[in-house]
């Protein structure tokens, strides 16, 4: 009986070890890559909590309304134009990094 008392406990801290982080409020990968960015120098992304330093930028909650994965890649790459202007600051970071980022920024999107 008491084996299995205690088999049971260490299972019960087993599962509680393995599913903390799902309830931990761990950051997105992609938040994390803006901040580390320090994307924020010039945009808000107000759905994240986060204000911009400076206006420059503006908000950037809506993009997937405008754009697509693959020209926001490649607009942070300095390889597209926007109005005829390539974004300010190329994107220093590994390809990983710029996915993550790229599919955070499109996953913020207007209440309502």
């Amino acid at each position: 009986m008491r084996q299995r008392l205690s088999l049971s406990v260490a299972l019960c801290v087993l599962v509680a070890l393995a599913v903390a982080p799902l309830f931990a409020g761990e950051e997105s990968p992609g938040k994390q890559v803006y901040l580390d960015q320090k994307c924020d120098m010039c945009h808000a992304v107000s759905t994240a909590g986060i204000e911009g330093k400076t206006d420059k930028g503006g908000d950037l909650v809506g993009l997937a309304d405008q754009y697509d994965a693959e020209w926001l890649t490649q607009y942070l790459k300095k390889e597209a134009d926007k109005d005829g202007k390539q974004h300010v600051k190329g994107f220093k970071g590994t390809d990983e990094d710029l996915k993550a980022l790229v599919d955070w920024l499109l996953e913020q999107q207007a209440e309502g």
